[in-house]
């Protein structure tokens, strides 16, 4: 019988980790508050986070780096929503010193932060059970140094 009230009680504190939790307001309303979203442990650019619980699509994500440049694109997929997701990211990327350009909200959600010589644009798109966060990290307009988009011709 103990063991049964053990698992019971284990049970019911992880299951409400999960829960949003409900407070009441000052007019006496019951509204639900989200829990913010942490940072996964697991990051393929360091300086850029993704929110724990969500898995990298391998397939549909590509990263090229070397010592002067890099470009990716990266999908990932979980279960929050588009304004938990959107939290997530304002409260994130300053403290990795990327500065946010602009939000567009509109069906899904496009981000634009600029770090350096250096752009970054999430988009956040709901599905029904689940929602995917695409991360792309491009360097600016004219900042290559190779020649390459400097509009020089060959």
């Amino acid at each position: 019988m103990r063991k049964i009230i053990y698992a019971v009680l284990i049970f019911g504190l992880l299951g409400c980790s999960s829960i949003p939790s409900r407070t009441v307001s000052e007019s006496g309303d019951v509204v639900r508050v989200e829990k913010p979203l942490g940072v996964s442990t697991f990051l393929k650019f360091e300086d850029v986070p993704v929110p724990a619980g969500f898995n990298l699509v391998r397939d549909q994500s590509f990263i090229y780096q070397d010592n002067a440049l890099r470009v990716g694109l990266l999908r990932y997929a979980g279960r929050a929503n588009s304004s938990q997701i959107t939290s997530f990211f304002k409260a994130q990327m300053p403290l990795y010193n990327w500065d946010i350009i602009n939000v567009v909200e509109f069906g899904n959600t496009t981000m634009n932060f600029v770090k350096s010589d250096e752009d970054c644009i999430i988009t956040i798109a709901p599905l029904t059970t689940k929602s995917l966060i695409n991360i792309v990290i491009c360097p600016k307009s004219g900042t290559l140094s190779s020649g390459f988009g400097s509009g020089s011709k060959r």
